[in-house]
């Protein structure tokens, strides 16, 4: 087996030290350098002391550095812990998203709103198949320029009720003797909520719309 000197273990030490990387350097690491090189100085040229005050002041900045590192973590968990139970109230409620799909139940409605840039003689929402044929119509007729409520009960231009899945919502209105389409915001229930493990603005899983930003949330009801 072979022996090694307490001259090999200390070199092999001081490589390894070496080796350290600069960014990981803590506070113990900082002082451990400034002690060695105080040793090493040459007694007739010893640190010039506005050199020593420099070095001490790397030295708190270290330190401060490093404690506020540990108060940031400490902040971003707390943050992280406060994210997660306010969007966790969410569950079961609805919220108001901009999209034009909505999930018909397999009873109820489908609620949304329009919000018309102008007053309309005339503003339909129609209901899609995914071949995008118009399977439902929901006539609002007249409307002021503004946010305008309606709801689809899931009956179909056949008199029968369509089964339950998710239904493309487009909105149609009359801008002088000009047809335009209008954005939809449909209402839909939250089912779980979960916060990314690095941070950032929780998501949502919304019935029918799968899983979007909460910063999308329009409105809560």
């Amino acid at each position: 087996m072979e022996l090694r000197t307490i001259e090999d273990l200390q070199l092999q030490t001081a490589t390894s030290k070496a080796k350290k990387d600069a960014s990981s350097l803590d506070q113990d690491d900082f002082m451990t350098l400034m002690l060695q090189q105080l040793k090493s100085q040459d007694p007739f040229k010893p640190t010039d002391n506005t050199e020593f005050i420099s070095q001490m002041a790397q030295l708190t900045s270290v330190s401060g550095i490093s404690e506020m590192n540990e108060n940031l973590a400490g902040l971003t968990q707390s943050l992280y812990s406060a994210q997660l139970l306010d969007a966790s109230s969410l569950i079961g409620k609805d919220v108001l998203l901009e999209t034009d799909v909505a999930a018909l139940p397999i009873s109820g409605k489908v609620k949304g709103q329009v919000n018309l840039p102008t007053s309309t003689t005339a503003l339909d929402i129609d209901i899609l198949a995914p071949t995008g044929e118009v399977i439902g119509k929901v006539p609002l007729g007249p409307q002021q320029a503004g946010a305008v409520n309606f709801e689809w009960n899931g009956v179909g231009l056949d008199g029968e009720r369509m089964p339950p899945g998710t239904y493309q919502i487009r909105a149609n209105y009359l801008n002088g003797t000009t047809l335009e389409a209008a954005a939809t915001e449909i209402r839909s229930e939250v089912m779980s909520v979960s916060v990314p493990a690095t941070g950032g603005t929780p998501l949502i899983q919304v019935q029918g719309l799968g899983t979007v930003s909460m910063s999308k949330i329009i409105e809560i009801s």
